[in-house]
């Protein structure tokens, strides 16, 4: 088994940190490149998402795999997404889903629509945890995923901590629920968060315990993972800390850590934990 780790194009906007001129597309690229990352997210709801006729020639010469992100919607339905994921020769795409069924049998079938029209486009895909969307409420999505056992998720804790404000201590409810969510994980996020603050540093001293939370997490996530994937089967985190307003930033308006430095330190992490994960 092995573990791909992936950067976002969207959390290489506004960088280098505190620097001028700002990264163009093709030095972005180059440097996810350089530092061994396997592959680039692309997030079709960034400010500077690229065109795929743009970031395909890019991706490939650089030798990088390609995953696309995007919210759906009325006014982004989920051909779209299928269409630029397959121009890109993307091997996944996650879906945020901005739809609000109130019921689960109603979202069980949306979900199960999408899963549907992905496969006949013959792209795999994953429904992302996230904020204000179809998976907001961590207790919601437990249920969904009851009702879908085929449905794999894009596991991004962050949204559940500060959207849900999860207690800071030890909870039964909450550790059985975030469990539910990591034993149907597919994939993995990269963001630290705290009840508040929806991307926080993990450098700073003061979220060191919320660090070392995520970082339990993302290794719990990896041994279900490997308890219920295939022999030779490839895990992949991505690494997602984004540009303003995700980022948090001082009076002067510049953010308060250099999320590339950051980006690094969880690919970092991410291998020390799979690697741990299989001991």
């Amino acid at each position: 088994m092995s573990l791909s780790v992936f950067q976002s194009l969207w959390a290489m906007e506004g960088l280098p940190w505190r620097g001028a001129p700002r990264w163009p597309l093709e030095e972005r690229i180059e440097r996810i490149a350089a530092e061994g990352f396997a592959g680039a997210a692309i997030d079709l709801g960034a400010p500077e998402a690229p065109a795929a006729e743009r970031v395909t020639p890019l991706l490939r010469a650089a030798g990088l795999r390609s995953h696309v992100f995007a919210f759906v919607n009325d006014n982004n339905p989920l051909p779209a997404a299928l269409g630029y994921a397959a121009d890109v020769g993307a091997e996944l795409l996650v879906v945020c889903g901005q739809v609000f069924p109130s019921e689960i049998p109603e979202a069980a079938w949306l979900v199960r629509s999408w899963l549907a029209e992905a496969a006949a486009a013959g792209i795999a895909l994953q429904l992302e945890t996230h904020r204000y969307t179809l998976t907001n409420d961590l207790g919601f999505t437990a249920r969904l995923l009851e009702a879908v056992p085929e449905l794999e998720l894009a596991v991004d804790l962050s949204h559940y901590v500060c959207g849900n404000e999860l207690p800071d201590t030890p909870d039964a409810r909450v550790d059985a629920l975030i469990g539910q969510v990591l034993d149907r994980g597919a994939s993995f996020q990269g963001r630290i968060a705290t009840r508040c603050q929806i991307q926080v540093s993990p450098g700073f001293p003061q979220h060191r315990a919320t660090t070392d939370r995520f970082r339990g997490w993302w290794e719990r996530g990896f041994r279900s993972w490997r308890a219920r994937a295939e022999a030779g089967a490839d895990c992949v985190f991505c690494c997602e800390l984004g540009n303003v307003p995700y980022a948090i930033t001082g009076a002067d308006g510049a953010e308060l850590s250099d999320r590339w430095a950051e980006a690094l330190l969880l690919k970092a992490w991410a291998e020390e934990l799979f690697a741990a994960s299989g001991q």
